[in-house]
This record gives C-alpha cells, structure tokens and sequence, in this order.
C-alpha cells in the first residue's frame, strides 16, 4: 500500500496507521515535493508521469497495490488511478481533496493571470488578507478553509510554500466522471474516511461521490475534525481497511 499525505505534512503523518497494518501490508510512504526530505529539482513543475516513474523505481515493488491518500494526498492517489487503473487493488481516500472543484485554487492554479496573482499576493498579502476577509463574512469562501489557509499565512515563509507547492501540484486534478466510471468498471473496492466535525474536506463530497460509485464504495464518518491521522484515529482507519478484506 502506497501512502500519499496532505499539504504541508509528510511520510511520517502514515507512521501510526502503517504500525497498524504491517501484518497486512507492506507499506511505503512518498515525501511529495517540497515535503519531508524529497529534494525537489523539478522546479514548479510535477506531473503523473514523474509520480509514475519513481513508483516504478521502488525496490520490490509488485505489479499491483492499493493507494492512501489523505487531503491534497487523496488528490494525488485519485490522478493515479486514473492512469493506472488496472494494477490498482484497492483504494483508500481519507478526507481527500480532488473529488470536487475548487474556484479559488482553480483561479489561483490552472489560469496564467490568476497564478501571477496569486505570487504577488503571497509577497504581499496586505490586500489579499483584506479581500479574503471580507469574503468570507459575506459567506463566498468557507470559513474552515480560510481559516486553514490563512494560519498558513502569517509567515513569509509559509506563504511562499503554499504558492510553490499549490502551483507545482496543479496537475494532479483528477477527472472524477472518469475515475467514477473505471472504479465501476474494474470493480475497485473504495474506502472513504472522513472526520464528523471537518471544516475543509466536508463529508457531503464524499457522500455524492459515493451515490456516483455505487456498490463498490463504503463511506465512514468518523467523530473528528480534518486531523484525521491523529490520536487514535489510525486505530480506527486501520480497523475499517482490515475489516474490508
């Protein structure tokens, strides 16, 4: 089982819920670029063919595996199977990003104007802290991802981050009619986990996601907010992914 982690975290987010699965599996986690220890010389530039080709390179790896991505990870795991379908075994999406559309990482990701925007706002935030404010009282930005990004913020340093790695991983925007239709179609069991009081990833996606999919889908709510690796969280994802053998 490859493990993919969300935005700002690293290999290490997977070190509990692997201890739980070592009898089952043999897992591997992947440091994204401009994650834990991976030395990114890709610049802003990362695409399913570089994730490829260094999955390829694992030492022992077979020729099929399950996926677990978590937020940004889900993204990541959902763009693979879309391309590699038919040597995926299972997949688990743990309040993953990617299932749906967003305006604002959209603008700020896949058109040219916006992501220059978006670096000039980063280097000086004043009027963007502004802007995004005043949005997100008028209700047109959900208050658990401006609250999200905006801790991300505060910092130079974390803003610089967030446009680095927002814009080196704006390909991976999987194509979820499609993936929909190949889970069918293969007859790829799906495991969906998302937290109860999560602000970011809302269950609502998961829950639409799932109607789409059908029989081969179980969607889990567990009683927690985004920080769904935590505690005794891994326990619990753990427990759902062996039950579903």
């Amino acid at each position: 089982m490859i493990f993919f982690h969300g935005y700002g975290e690293n290999a290490l987010s997977f070190e509990s819920l692997a201890a739980q699965l070592q009898h089952c599996y043999t897992t591997i986690a992947i440091n994204l670029p401009w994650h834990g220890e991976t030395d990114w010389k890709g610049g802003l530039e990362f695409e399913i063919r570089d994730l490829i080709a260094i999955i390829d390179l694992i030492p022992g790896i077979q020729q099929r595996y399950s996926l677990a991505g978590y937020s940004m990870g889900g993204r990541v795991a959902l763009q693979l199977y879309e391309h590699l379908y038919s040597r995926i075994n299972k997949l688990i999406l743990i309040a993953p990003d990617g299932l749906k559309v967003n305006g604002w990482y959209w603008l700020a990701t896949q058109s040219r104007t916006g992501n220059r925007l978006f670096h000039h706002f980063m280097k000086k935030p004043g009027f963007f802290f502004a802007v995004t404010g005043a949005l997100q009282k008028l209700g047109l930005i959900n208050k658990g991802v401006f609250n999200f990004t905006r801790k991300f913020l505060l910092q130079e340093k974390s803003r610089l981050d967030l446009y680095r790695i927002w814009t080196t991983m704006r390909k991976f925007k999987p194509a979820i009619p499609l993936v929909s239709r190949l889970l069918k179609q293969e007859g790829t069991r799906v495991i969906l986990i998302y937290g109860q009081f999560d602000k970011i990833i809302r269950t609502k996606t998961g829950r639409r996601f799932a109607a789409r999919v059908g029989k081969n889908i179980s969607l889990h709510v567990l009683p927690t907010g985004h920080k769904l690796l935590q505690g005794n969280n891994a326990e619990k994802i753990a427990g759902l992914i062996k039950s579903d053998e």
